[in-house]
């Protein structure tokens, strides 16, 4: 370890509180006590004792706690100094605290659940524009590890495989576009047991309202290890069953007794499963807006049965405070938009990827192979060098992406759908941003869009006449966006349910606009590319750049202005070389999914703007196959087969078949002519 990170660390050991430091927060701190006036406190008064009692809980949570220094993580495979890399250095905090929030309050029958502790990667920011925040990440399931986001979407980094690595192992690159640039990111594995968190045997919980209780006991942790971070702005974040959780931990965080100034400024939910009344006829609006299926047809009608069955069930809730998170009979209307599209391929029986309507995967799976870094990930995360690296040796089962067991013991049946806490939380003045990838079915944009439609606050329903503006990045259209008191819904062009995998610098300029970060408050910065929702023009940073070595990190250090000019000069010249390869790739690979959206029967894209977007990653190539069918053996789905990283609580995608574990979405189209010369 360096010797300024060695003094960074102790610098976080000093400040935390000390014994004095809660003795002059004494409710008598600053008056002048009289006599004649005031009434000595006897040491056996309520107040006296509820303030020793206090500060004896934080001295012993403090002492059993690890420290900062403790979490550190200097390195990773690939990176060898994460805290001084030349041109994206970051500060990683990782490891395990404490959330069993006490008995009665979730976590199994008396003591069972004490040991349960949450995993937390902790990636500083690297810039600061005006004030410091902080985004507390969550993903799905219920079950599905945060390493999704960390490593495949908003975060910092990116897995190489172990075919292009000189150890012959996956490791990391760093890439740019995560959220990290100008908020500290924590991703979270919860409930306990997801991930790389640790549960005791019988401590699993049941309902939504413990994992409240465990997350706000985290927190309590969490700040007694990272002093510096209470206080700070704090958004909530997360995508698919995350927009259960998300609204149950703001809405317990509102109430809470432990944090009655909690500095709240926002939660943003990405495909989320929020409200299964208007999510589950907005399969069929889907359907019918996509093209997926034609009005009249024999499938039209088995999609339109589905949902007459579904309604009735419906029916029966008429109070949000009572609906249940999922509703019987209504999973079939989902199945039949996806299912008319199973049929032979290239020799081969494949399905719609239901995360991504553009994709296909071998059937059963529906998208449970998909993304096709996920082998990779599995990989990378089950290399004890890794485990060790991360302080997360406590656990010792394998990661899995999605637990099965914390889903199935997540039964959920005094948990509301969260859609009935989320009026509460805008009327609190907590901002909230629904955003959707276009491509998704599972938890798709029409169904978010009933959700907003439909959702009264404030006395009033919906964003009323509220413009429905175009976004664009670069000049190039990336979205449409509408906000009205206090709700804000994007609509994310060319992206799927994991919206950071394909277009991370569209969702980085979303989270720096939904958290109205000032840009201008960076000296001396250039505008490198532009962002622009209706009318209004804002100067983002340009992602991607290795201009962006010279711009003032969090941490400080000089600029070399003269540097970021001539580089940006250089920076100009590579780009244009690069869009020209790009646009041939582009234009080469729109023949290939042309021509497999014929073969499946889905209707052509030469109208679809969202298709036009030439941007994002290019997903499924040859080497992404061969690269799964080497190491795909290795990999163990266990975890995902029955919830995926969708809204939970569904049906399996997988069936016991071991044949269709571990393999990547299947190719698509036919190899191009130019390949077969």
């Amino acid at each position: 370890m360096s010797g300024n990170v060695q003094h960074d660390a102790r610098a976080r050991i000093r400040s935390l509180p000390s014994h004095a430091d809660f003795i002059s927060r004494s409710p008598f701190e600053g008056s002048e006590i009289k006599a004649d006036n005031v009434t000595a406190e006897s040491s056996t008064s309520p107040r006296r004792r509820r303030w020793a009692s206090d500060l004896h809980s934080h001295e012993r949570r403090a002492s059993d706690l690890p420290s900062a220094a403790d979490l550190f993580v200097p390195s990773l495979p690939g990176i060898p100094n994460l805290a001084t890399h030349p041109t994206h250095p970051l500060n990683i905090y990782a490891g395990m605290l404490p959330s069993y929030p006490g008995e009665g309050k979730g976590g199994g029958e008396g003591n069972t659940g004490k040991d349960a502790k949450l995993f937390f990667l902790m990636v500083k920011a690297r810039r600061s524009a005006g004030k410091q925040r902080v985004i507390f990440w969550f993903n799905g399931g219920p079950g599905c590890s945060s390493f999704d986001a960390s490593l495949m979407e908003i975060g910092p980094f990116r897995t190489v495989p172990a075919t292009e690595t000189e150890s012959g192992q996956v490791e990391l690159k760093l890439v740019e576009g995560g959220w990290e640039e100008f908020a500290t990111v924590v991703f979270v594995d919860q409930p306990p047991g997801t991930g790389m968190s640790y549960v005791p045997t019988n401590g699993y919980l049941h309902e939504l309202h413990e994992g409240s209780a465990h997350f706000i006991e985290f927190l309590k942790n969490f700040y007694t290890v990272f002093p510096e971070m209470q206080g700070v702005d704090t958004y909530l974040a997360g995508e698919s069953f995350a927009g259960q959780y998300i609204p149950y931990f703001a809405d317990a965080l509102i109430k809470s007794t432990d944090f009655p100034d909690y500095s709240l400024k926002g939660i943003a939910i990405g495909n989320g499963w929020i409200d299964p009344i208007q999510q589950y006829p907005g399969y069929v609006d889907f359907a019918y807006e996509k093209g997926l299926i034609k009005e009249g047809t024999p499938e039209a009608e088995e999609m339109e049965s589905a949902l007459a069955t579904c309604q009735k069930s419906i029916e029966k809730y008429s109070d949000p405070s009572t609906t249940p998170i999922n509703i019987d009979h209504c999973g079939e209307v989902m199945d039949s938009v996806y299912r008319p599209f199973t049929q032979e391929l290239n020799g081969k029986k494949v399905c719609m990827n239901v995360y991504d309507v553009r994709l296909v995967d071998d059937w059963p799976a529906c998208g449970m192979n998909w993304p096709p870094d996920l082998s990779d990930v599995y990989l990378f995360l089950r290399r004890e060098d890794v485990v060790s690296a991360l302080h997360a040796t406590a656990k010792e089962t394998a990661w899995v992406e999605c637990d099965n067991k914390v889903s199935s013991e997540l039964h959920l049946r005094n948990s509301p759908a969260s859609v009935s806490l989320i009026p509460g939380i805008l009327e609190a003045g907590v901002p909230v941003l629904m955003f959707a990838g276009a491509e998704d079915l599972i938890c798709n944009y029409k169904g978010i869009e009933r959700i907003v439609n439909n959702l009264s606050w404030n006395g009033e329903t919906g964003l009323g006449n509220a413009t429905m503006n175009d976004w664009y990045l670069n000049d190039t259209q990336v979205g449409t966006w509408q906000s009205a008191r206090g709700m804000s819904y994007a609509k994310v062009f060319a992206s799927s349910h994991m919206v950071g995998f394909d277009v991370p610098h569209v969702t980085n300029d979303m989270i720096i606009r939904f958290m109205d970060v000032d840009i201008s408050l960076l000296p001396g910065m250039t505008a490198l590319s532009t962002s622009r929702v209706g009318d209004a023009d804002r100067v983002v940073v340009s992602l991607g750049s290795t201009a962006l070595a010279g711009v003032p990190l969090f941490k400080g250090g000089s600029t070399d202005w003269e540097a970021w000019y001539n580089a940006g000069s250089a920076f100009l010249i590579l780009m244009i070389l690069i869009s020209i390869v790009a646009l041939y790739f582009y234009f080469r690979r729109r023949g290939h999914i042309r021509r497999t959206r014929v073969a499946l029967g889905l209707p052509r894209d030469d109208g679809d703007a969202s298709e036009r977007i030439p941007l994002g990653s290019e997903r499924v190539e040859m080497d992404d196959i061969e690269r799964a069918e080497r190491y795909g053996d290795d990999v163990d789905y266990e975890g995902r087969k029955r919830t995926g990283k969708g809204k939970g609580k569904g049906k399996a995608r997988l069936d016991e078949d071991d044949d269709h574990r571990g393999q990547v979405v299947f190719a698509l189209g036919d190899e191009d002519e130019d390949d077969r010369r």
